[in-house]
């Protein structure tokens, strides 16, 4: 199905993001959907504090989609939630153009102040 088989990966990298052991906790939980996911981090200090970007890959079969969650939070505030949204990709025409549009409009650079 899939013709390029490192596209996500590919296109995570380009934009700083890493798979690491220690987001294996968030594949399993199912944050963006009650299948599988697989998630990238990101960890970026600006003036407000830490910021730390997970961006969430799941497959919902039943749609044929892949769903892209981004949640951004400032884990030392309170309501630190900064960004939680999601997009869906159609599986049958999935390409590296479209993957890169979608993250694109999903994961949009942290800014310096906390609104």
């Amino acid at each position: 199905m899939f013709s390029g088989s490192g596209i996500i990966k590919l296109a995570m990298a380009k934009r700083g993001y890493k798979h690491r052991r220690t987001e294996d906790q968030f594949s399993i939980s199912g944050e963006y959907a009650s299948n599988l996911q697989f998630v990238y981090s990101k960890e970026k200090t600006t003036k407000a504090g830490q910021i730390v970007d997970l961006v969430y890959f799941a497959a919902d079969i039943l749609n044929e989609e892949l769903i892209i969650g981004m949640y951004r939070e400032n884990p030392k505030a309170e309501t630190g939630v900064l960004i939680n949204a999601s997009r869906s990709l159609g599986l049958r025409k999935f390409n590296a153009k479209d993957l890169d549009r979608v993250l694109n409009q999903l994961v949009t650079p942290p800014k310096d102040k906390l609104n």
